[in-house]
């Protein structure tokens, strides 16, 4: 009887259908994709078209990146191919530099049209420049639904397009009237599902928003006195599954969380941070733990505050709220401020067992070495990634070493590192240039198994 024909032969390539390279492809991060380029294969065709689904234009910058720019806008603009695989446009123009960039809008504006895909758009730059940008998309029939815009002076008023099937809207600023921006988030009322704002000047603007068709909330501002923004959200937010609230905090909140302790029953990630507060709420934290406490579905949580010391006695931050964590049994990311009142090595053992990413700020002067030589004992198992926040540090290779030698990344404030072993057995840290930390963190988080570290950047839309 004949044995039946293999379907990969000793020293062959598989005889795959392009179909099926795709689908082994789709399972690969970026960093594997690039490699796949070189390769003389139907895979090279396949990782070009799934790599350039993402365009990153960069104005104005450095020499070697605006030629990188120039040099994709050239190809959208002559090649139609090409062009028809972007799926999402990310433009950044650095800082708050006045230099005019007509050249480049004006290349950008010849783009625009080639890219008959497109569906997301992040801008960030000054907003007399995202303006023209803004304007240029308007006048293009696409249907977007996704839109990221962080104007970096913050100050003027935007003229939005009449967009109204935006499903992912971002906006992050520091001044500005709400007007403009309350107006389009009405116009997008029913459809839009992912939400962030970020204005520490702004309150939650709870009429122009539909918060019964969100999935994801991000909000940073103000809540005044008489603020029931904290109601609202959890009374009507019964389809939230990820939640963040970063908040100056004018009114008492904790009456609002007991009210509705059992709401958000989809929640997967939450942040609750104080930037800020001028209020005595003892109970507010005490009310946060009431309501997290049971969560077995809850994937990520952030807790912090400007002072523990002030917290503990004016917000009731204390061993109340680390003693839910145990029951939060499917927990995989957690970043937090210490509380005052518990131990280093008790607060370790606490963490549940399942966890790979921890990120603690510190806000009082500590022993850096002494400190992360308690926490060692009771780190979660699976730990992957740690983030050092407002801790004194002259040698991070002795820290990492010292506290947490088996983790493949660190971030210490604003900085990243892989954390890798010599010949030798000696650990090392390679620092993160700074392109890949300040645009592309979640991809390589990502490829180190890291990928629920930290919160989804907005301009990484789903």
């Amino acid at each position: 009887m004949p044995h039946p024909k293999q379907l990969v032969q000793p020293r062959t390539t598989p005889g795959f259908s392009t179909e099926i390279w795709r689908e082994i492809v789709l399972w690969l991060p970026p960093r594997d994709l690039k490699s796949l380029l070189q390769v003389p294969h139907v895979l090279s065709r396949i990782a070009s078209e799934l790599l350039f689904q993402r365009i990153d234009i960069h104005l104005a910058s450095e020499k070697r990146e605006s030629q990188r720019s120039a040099d994709i806008l050239t190809r959208i603009i002559t090649d139609a191919s090409f062009a028809g695989h972007v799926k999402t446009l990310r433009v950044f123009v650095p800082g708050r530099e006045t230099f005019p960039i007509t050249f480049q809008t004006g290349m950008l504006s010849n783009a625009l049209p080639k890219l008959t895909n497109l569906r997301h758009v992040h801008c960030s730059m000054r907003w007399k420049d995202m303006y023209t940008v803004l304007r240029i998309l308007e006048t293009i029939s696409h249907r977007l639904t996704g839109l990221s815009l962080m104007p970096s002076d913050g100050t003027g008023e935007l003229r939005f397009p009449r967009f109204k099937h935006i499903m992912q809207f971002s906006y992050h600023s520091t001044g500005g009237a709400t007007t403009q921006v309350y107006d389009f988030l009405v116009q997008n009322k029913t459809s839009i599902r992912h939400l962030s704002l970020h204005n520490p000047n702004w309150s939650f603007p709870t009429e122009a928003v539909s918060i019964r068709h969100l999935t994801t909330l991000d909000f940073q501002g103000t809540f005044p006195a008489d603020s029931r923004a904290f109601a609202e959200i959890l009374a009507n937010g019964h389809q939230l599954e990820s939640l963040r609230l970063e908040c100056i905090l004018e009114c008492t909140a904790s009456k609002q969380f007991r009210e509705f302790a059992d709401a958000l029953p989809f929640l997967h990630h939450f942040a609750f941070s104080l930037m800020g507060y001028r209020v005595n709420d003892h109970d507010l934290f005490p009310a946060i733990a009431e309501f997290l406490k049971g969560r077995t579905s809850l994937r990520s949580l952030q807790l912090t505050v400007p002072s523990a010391d002030w917290a503990l006695k004016r917000l009731g931050y204390d061993a109340t709220v680390w003693g839910v964590l145990p029951s939060l049994t499917s927990l995989r990311s957690l970043t937090a401020t210490l509380p005052k009142d518990v131990a280093a090595a008790v607060a370790m053992w606490l963490v549940p067992r399942g966890v790979h990413a921890l990120s603690l700020q510190a806000l009082t002067p500590v022993n850096t070495i002494e400190f992360v030589s308690q926490l060692r004992a009771g780190l979660p198992p699976p730990l992957k990634y740690i983030g050092l926040r407002n801790f004194h540090i002259e040698d991070a290779t002795a820290v990492i070493e010292q506290g947490f030698p088996m983790v493949r990344v660190a971030r210490i404030d604003d900085e990243y590192y892989t954390v890798a072993r010599a010949a030798g057995g000696q650990l090392q840290l390679e620092e993160w240039p700074k392109g890949r930390t300040q645009y592309n963190a979640r991809d390589w988080l990502e490829c180190y198994g890291c990928s629920e570290a930290e919160w989804r950047d907005p301009t990484q839309f789903l």
